[in-house]
């Protein structure tokens, strides 16, 4: 009977022993879904974290302040480093506000600095053994309120959680250190090369590499105004990099630049193939018109020497290439309603079922062949 009592009027101590519990359940159960806190599943990436972090503030970075620090858990309580007035923005506001700058050249200096802070960043971390692999994903900028979207000079450079972030060890490349600081300047490397672009009045030649970053730019980004506004004065261009403009300007709605583009890469207006033509007539008879149009443009710049490497990249040896490139010309044809759109998409759908179609679409325009999009194939009777 006393136990059944006991039971029915629980002591001060079991009462506060049970509130105690609760309040624990609670906790872990905010912190668990508390988007300021870092869980490390290891004990060697906890110290980590805590050790990067730690230094990164005390040496006044833009990154996450650390403010309790569970070791039973191996999780970590921060907040966000922001100047008073500041807010986070991603790595692609820097992409975005070169768009709209029309003195873009007096911004080469602040690029040299970003880049020189996320450098100076990388040796401080790298001089206490600590790998922090970076990339567009783990980097950001801050910006304070009153500030303009479009205004460079407002970007402050911000790092936040690396998941990346390790100690160094054996399994890391002996070249880590030099691998990561490489990349760190490949990051500002294609905003600097659009302020060249923008720079240069007439035709500007690029060597393969700075083309092969602008073309996975444009891919990446194909949204923004860069194509028509630093890219057209690029002469002579890859296979790669001229498909990526033609295709940002044609989903852009910017037809006739494209058409533009594609007709001076190809030399003059690309001819409507007949019905019925084989995929492979098709692809040897753009190629044909790429190789005379490259050699036409050497004896015309008897002067410039291109690279052996850029000028294989000029022609266009492969098939699916073709078959983006009519893509591109079928979108034109659509976006401008021209009276052959029709057997523009036929053409390219053929192309894409013999070319693209095993390895699936990736872009918008393959799409619109992998399904037919606009119905222009006949209905099975």
């Amino acid at each position: 009977m006393d136990r059944l009592e006991a039971l029915k009027h629980p002591t001060r101590a079991s009462r506060r022993s049970a509130r105690a519990l609760a309040e624990r359940t609670r906790r872990k159960h905010v912190d668990t879904h508390n988007k300021n806190v870092i869980h490390c599943r290891t004990e060697a990436a906890y110290t980590c974290q805590s050790s990067l972090l730690s230094l990164l503030h005390a040496k006044s970075y833009n990154t996450l302040r650390p403010i309790y620090q569970d070791d039973s858990q191996r999780s970590i309580e921060f907040e966000w480093s922001f100047p008073t007035g500041s807010y986070q923005v991603p790595f692609s506001a820097l992409l975005e506000a070169l768009c709209c700058q029309e003195t873009i050249l007096s911004k080469l200096p602040f690029l040299d600095a970003l880049q020189q802070n996320l450098v100076d960043a990388l040796h401080l971390l790298h001089s206490h053994n600590i790998s922090f692999p970076v990339s567009t994903s783990y980097l950001a900028f801050s910006r304070h309120h009153s500030e303009k979207w479009n205004e460079i000079r407002s970007l402050r450079l911000f790092l936040p959680f690396n998941k990346k972030a390790c100690w160094a060890s054996d399994q890391l490349p002996s070249s880590w250190k030099t691998d990561q600081l490489t990349c760190a300047e490949s990051i500002f490397f294609v905003p600097k090369l659009l302020i060249r672009l923008a720079a240069t009045p007439g035709p500007t030649v690029l060597d393969l590499a700075s083309q092969q970053a602008l073309a996975v730019y444009l891919k990446d980004h194909p949204c923004y105004k860069y194509d028509d506004k630093y890219c057209l004065n690029i002469s002579p261009l890859t296979a790669e990099l001229a498909h990526q403009i033609a295709y940002c300007l044609a989903v852009r709605g910017m037809a006739e630049k494209s058409r533009d583009v594609l007709e001076s890469f190809f030399g003059g207006p690309l001819p409507l193939p007949e019905p019925d033509t084989p995929p492979d007539i098709i692809c040897e008879t753009f190629s044909n018109l790429r190789a005379c149009t490259v050699e036409s443009g050497k004896h015309r710049a008897d002067n410039i020497v291109l690279d052996h490497d850029l000028e294989a990249k000029l022609l266009v040896d492969s098939p699916a290439m073709v078959a983006r490139f009519v893509c591109c010309r079928a979108k034109v044809a659509s976006v401008l309603k021209q009276p052959d759109r029709r057997q523009w998409w036929l053409i390219a759908m053929d192309l894409y079922d013999a070319f693209l179609s095993s390895q699936g679409p990736s872009s918008r325009l393959e799409r619109a062949c992998a399904f037919d999009l606009y119905h222009y194939r006949p209905v099975p009777s």
